[in-house]
């Protein structure tokens, strides 16, 4: 078997593996919990976005699995706060940013009438 055959094969766990280290990273390196529950807060919301965008159009599974390996890495690497916090936060970012694009508060930029 080629490598680029492996490539095509094993994409989705690559990312998520690199996700998961970039987690990871991010939570060592963020000590301040007022931070951590902040970035984990943005990037809930990023995640519901991307969330809202492939729905439809892509086989969903590899985009959760990317997320959940970014949050895993995330929960593995924050020392300073709660977990339970965090994922609290993480989830509750997803659903509003979700609920958001789905009423239309929030909009993608190649939607119409992105400028109102």
């Amino acid at each position: 078997m080629k490598s680029s055959d492996l490539w095509f094969e094993y994409w989705v766990e690559t990312f998520a593996l690199i996700f998961l280290v970039i987690g990871l990273v991010m939570a060592v390196g963020l000590r301040n919990p007022l931070f951590s529950y902040l970035t984990l807060l943005l990037t809930g919301v990023l995640a519901g976005r991307i969330f809202y965008q492939k729905r439809f159009k892509e086989p969903i599974l590899p985009v959760i699995l990317i997320i959940l390996g970014f949050l895993f890495g995330y929960l593995l690497g924050n020392f300073w706060t709660s977990r339970l916090w965090s994922i609290i936060l993480f989830g509750g970012g997803s659903v509003l940013s979700y609920y958001l694009h789905l009423k239309k508060i929030f909009v993608i930029f190649k939607s119409k009438g992105f400028i109102k």
